[in-house]
């Protein structure tokens, strides 16, 4: 499988680090899963640092797009990683050179032993065919210009998403999928201002169209306060294989905690490190 680890060109490079050390603890040394930070084309104040980054780990995977959130700019980023996934011999990058595809972001704890065994059964059981995640279920569009997630008429003008997949915790899709995403001209169709929604569209489309996608719910969080997230308790009872929204230092202690995999250690002192609401 191919991560593909968004993060900005303003990232604290300390927080790829972490994150650089739970995807090495999440492939568990099979090789079967590769992770690329993705980061988008720019000559400014940060280019040397990523640079010398990239020649320290050479994990970085930089495209062009352009850095941001509002107004469809996440969006075309994914575009921009599907796109260089569904060109991977032309990239010269054999890390996306792999039958599956994943996005996520740089703040998300993955449950690595949790993780692997449900990719291994997903893997031998569907193959490519798969949309897997966090459960987004239909809803309305946000239509309030103020709001973060703020949808206009012009890019969605319909009274409701499709089901979807989170996308901060982290969705997976097969080749097969993103080639017809990209090669079909699905995505650049539907350049919705909410990235998880348009990956919810551009998989809908085919399906509308008889191309059967195994849907694979995974136990996860958007870790936003509103969805009130587990933290605390012990390790064998943590619902979750993906958190999205935690601290550098409380994925780094939840990463430990999953290396040891003792099943009565407790996680309180990991979420204690965390800042955020």
């Amino acid at each position: 499988m191919f991560v593909a680890v968004f993060t900005t060109r303003a990232t604290d490079p300390a927080q790829r680090q972490a994150i650089r050390q739970l995807w090495q603890e999440v492939d568990g040394g099979s090789g079967q899963i590769c992770a690329r930070f993705v980061v988008c084309q720019n000559l400014d104040n940060f280019q040397q640092s990523l640079l010398a980054e990239q020649a320290a780990h050479g994990d970085m995977l930089f495209l062009s797009c352009v850095e941001g959130y509002a107004q469809g700019l996440l969006t075309m980023k994914v575009i921009a990683a599907m796109r260089a996934y569904r060109n991977a011999p032309a990239v010269n990058d054999v890390c996306l050179n792999r039958p599956l595809f994943m996005k996520v972001d740089d703040d998300t704890f993955v449950a690595g032993h949790r993780f692997r065994q449900g990719l291994s059964s997903a893997a031998n059981m569907y193959g490519e065919l798969m949309y897997a995640g966090v459960d987004l279920p239909a809803q309305p569009p946000q239509r309030n210009p103020a709001s973060h997630w703020y949808e206009p008429y012009n890019t969605w003008p319909h009274q409701n998403y499709p089901p979807a997949m989170y996308g901060g915790p982290g969705y997976l899709l097969g080749r097969s999928m993103i080639t017809r995403i990209i090669d079909e001209g699905i995505a650049d169709s539907n350049v919705l201002w909410n990235e998880d929604r348009a990956v919810g569209v551009w998989v809908n489309s085919p399906q509308q169209r008889g191309v059967f996608v195994n849907w694979i719910r995974i136990p996860g969080s958007n870790g936003f306060s509103w969805d009130a997230p587990v933290k605390a308790g012990a390790w064998g009872q943590y619902p979750y294989v993906l958190h999205h929204h935690l601290s550098k230092t409380c994925i780094q202690c939840l990463t430990n905690v999953d290396k040891a995999n003792n099943p009565g250690a407790v996680t309180d002192p990991c979420f204690l490190l965390d800042p955020l609401p």
